[in-house]
């Protein structure tokens, strides 16, 4: 029980119960004589449940300086709802009912939730040590952007197709076609005439893996046509404009990326560790669940 009692949520949502059950005892009576308090407490706590304002001091400066019927329109939300709860109380609605279950476990796992990213605490450590431990989810793939020409090899036998080629990558050379002029020369192709900044296995499902290897492997970037290259649709020309290697990033370079890594591994693992608590503070017993 010491452990088990040194878990900050236990305190919170024990208070919170001991909280309710004093509200609930004292307020028995105005309950029974369908009178509905609203005071400056509650509404300040039903207003934080609503918009989610966490901090305190922000919250109370809202209030005191919203105008008259915008404050009005809360505490008439606030009234509308505490009715209806009461009612539904009344005519136990919310006894044995698996949906009323539902929400309100879901509410617990909510406030458990905004308590779990409340002591957050990401250091330079903590990201040090993440991006380490996981560099290889931070891999750049390498990637390539090109244009092409293209030749269908249907109806032509490969001689043709390369003498196509070749008489067609003199006319490209001759004329210094630029890259974005490529498309008006050559036939159509399936997918497309431009790849920018795409991955060896993109570019390996629209032209095969042997063309893509070749692409990859290449050492001139820049305007110029090279060729030709053969898939199984054709003959291509290509020209490529850009290609970077693969490479593993600095923390520098995705610190933004794994600051945000970190922080969803420290929610989960803060939300792990006070429903543990939670559950420590019950005895469980399991029954015989066999026929």
């Amino acid at each position: 029980m010491k452990v088990i009692l040194k878990e900050p949520l236990v305190y919170f949502l024990l208070l919170s119960g001991l909280l309710f059950f004093v509200t609930t005892f004292f307020q028995q009576e105005s309950d029974n004589s369908q009178e509905i308090v609203v005071d400056r407490a509650s509404l300040l706590g039903y207003i934080q449940q609503k918009t989610k304002v966490v901090e305190q001091d922000k919250l109370i400066k809202m209030f005191d300086t919203m105008p008259d019927d915008k404050r009005a329109d809360w505490v008439n939300a606030y009234v509308r709802e505490e009715a209806l709860y009461r009612e539904a109380q009344a005519l136990r609605l919310d006894e044995n009912d698996p949906i009323i279950k539902g929400r309100v476990i879901q509410k617990l796992e909510f406030i458990t939730k905004e308590y779990s990213e409340a002591i957050l605490k990401v250091t330079n450590e903590n990201l040090e040590q993440y991006f380490e431990k996981n560099k290889q989810d931070y891999y750049i793939e390498p990637f390539v952007t090109f244009t092409h020409v293209f030749f269908n090899r249907e109806g032509r036998t490969k001689q043709a197709m390369l003498s196509l080629a070749s008489e067609k990558l003199h006319e490209l050379k001759e004329n210094n076609v630029p890259f974005s002029q490529g498309a008006q020369y050559g036939e159509r192709f399936l997918y497309h005439v431009n790849y920018v900044e795409r991955t060896p296995d993109f570019i390996a499902s629209h032209f095969g893996q042997s063309l893509s290897d070749q692409v990859f492997a290449l050492k001139t970037v820049g305007d110029i046509w090279q060729g030709p290259f053969e898939s199984e649709y054709g003959i291509h020309l290509i020209m490529v404009n850009r290609m970077e290697k693969g490479r593993f990033p600095s923390l520098t370079d995705v610190s933004e990326q794994v600051y945000q890594d970190v922080q969803r591994e420290q929610i989960q693992s803060n939300l792990e560790e006070s429903y543990k608590a939670i559950i420590d503070t019950y005895s469980v017993v399991v029954e015989d669940l066999s026929e």
